[in-house]
């Protein structure tokens, strides 16, 4: 199922060098799609509409000359509007709303020459790590069937993986584009907070999200990411700042002087295996010629704790509007509107977004708001002023993704393991940071991941210094 790292790259190179047309590369991507059906990795699958585009670009007069993404083949997470498509956020409350218009990194990747292949998978309303959530099934990891994608971008990983999508489309929380790129051997990059739009992204916890890519090759990923980012008048958190050149960053491959890792004691929740995948990572950035600090990380507890308590603070509030009422699938219940919103959200919603949802409100109540959610936002600034300080003097901080390898379908996690699994991947997200998921070889025969975080607007960097392990 899962089409080799090399040949994905060679599609994509032999695309970016004008070898393959766009009809081509699409028909190569459209069959891949259809061989790993199973994967579970599209909600939606665009064929006609895939293939008509491919066809106008290549007889377009203007060819390739203006268009960076020529004929890529694109995937995109079903949380993002893409118009005429469904944009389901994964709910059975959305199963009938068609997006009536595209996203801003929709609408820019258009405007690049890029092809929509269709909508992919995730945890409902991007709430979880394993693409397990959705109301139309599991996503399953390309590398290994029997176990999860990652998540909650499992769908847009297991495209990419399964060698459907040149690159894809997710978003990222806390961690939901660096796990399940970490799971499936990709590198996956959650970028600063503002760097790209989320206008035309369903919101979970606003203050957090952010749209991330995920591809093959660290050029691929900064082609992409070069095209979606930058300031959006119709979203005011996008920042007004100059989108430098990724591509050319990550085709630039730098050995960091210096990097801060993580103390040793902040590995001991990693299984053996993962521990000694992570350490042969250090020393082979060692090997190169970098000069590794170890320093301990902000407290797991409270970061995590901080995390959780403000994304279900702001779901609560953004997800109110699913009511059954103003948006979303309506359920009679006993006649009344009260019985209807009762209904249309306990039937509409998973359990995660019931849990999530009911915890966020509690927490925004009478009572509990300046006490609960105001310690969140404390330790939340307390955990980014720790962040800057080990990335002082250094390049880069490199982390783990993952504490273990991606666990089989069969054997479900509690809610609870989950969220304590987050721990690494939710810092960058309270910091504001940007953060890249690297491939760093196999633990027990699986894809395992490392990730690189890095100072505020630095991901060129950090796609420089992916590329000089790649």
């Amino acid at each position: 199922m899962v089409l080799p790292a090399v040949e994905r790259r060679r599609r994509s190179a032999r695309l970016r060098e004008g070898e393959t047309g766009a009809e081509t590369a699409v028909g190569l991507a459209l069959e891949r799609a259809r061989a790993a059906r199973d994967a579970g990795a599209f909600l939606h699958l665009d064929e006609a509409g895939a293939r008509d585009r491919a066809r106008a670009l290549d007889r377009a007069p203007e060819g390739r000359a203006d268009r960076p993404l020529f004929g890529l083949p694109v995937a995109v997470k079903d949380n993002i509007a893409v118009r005429g498509l469904p944009s389901t956020s994964g709910s059975a409350l959305l199963a009938d709303y068609r997006a009536p218009f595209d996203a801003t990194v929709v609408s820019r990747l258009r405007r690049a020459g890029a092809v929509i292949l269709g909508t992919t998978n995730l945890d409902e309303f991007g709430m979880g790590s394993s693409t397990t959530r959705g109301f139309r099934g599991a996503s399953r990891n390309p590398a290994a069937p029997h176990r999860i994608a990652g998540g909650s971008s499992g769908g847009s990983a297991a495209a990419v993986a399964s060698g459907a999508a040149f690159a894809a489309l997710g978003t990222d929380t806390g961690g939901s584009v660096r796990q399940p790129a970490a799971h499936c051997g990709l590198y996956g990059i959650r970028p600063t907070w503002g760097r790209v739009s989320r206008f035309g992204m369903t919101a979970y916890a606003s203050s957090l999200d952010q749209v991330g890519v995920l591809a093959s090759d660290p050029v691929e990923v900064g082609r992409v990411l070069g095209t979606i980012a930058g300031a959006d008048p119709r979203d005011a958190t996008s920042a007004r700042r100059p989108v430098p050149d990724f591509a050319s960053a990550a085709s630039r491959p730098r050995t960091p002087r210096r990097l801060t890792v993580c103390a040793d004691a902040d590995l001991a929740p990693l299984d053996p295996a993962s521990r000694g995948a992570f350490q042969r990572a250090v020393r082979r950035f060692q090997a190169a010629g970098t000069r590794v600090r170890r320093a301990p990380l902000p407290d797991a507890d409270s970061a995590v704790a901080a995390y959780y308590l403000i994304a279900c603070a702001e779901a609560s509030s953004n997800l109110s509007r699913f009511d059954g009422l103003r948006y979303g699938r309506r359920e009679a219940g006993d006649g009344t509107l009260a019985g209807a919103y009762r209904v249309s959200r306990s039937r509409g919603f998973g359990a995660e977004v019931r849990r999530r949802i009911l915890l966020g409100a509690a927490l925004l109540s009478r009572g509990y708001k300046d006490a609960v959610y105001g310690a969140a936002t404390v330790a939340r600034r307390r955990t980014r002023e720790a962040l800057l300080r080990l990335l002082a003097g250094s390049d880069a901080l490199l982390l783990p993704v993952t504490l273990s390898p991606p666990r089989r379908l069969d054997r479900p996690d509690p809610a609870s393991a989950e969220y304590r699994a987050d721990r690494f991947n939710i810092l960058a997200a309270l910091g504001s940071l940007p953060a890249l998921a690297i491939p760093a070889g196999e633990r027990d025969g699986l894809p395992f991941g490392v990730q690189l975080m890095g100072p505020p607007w630095e991901e060129g960097a950090l796609l420089s210094v992916a590329a000089s392990v790649a």
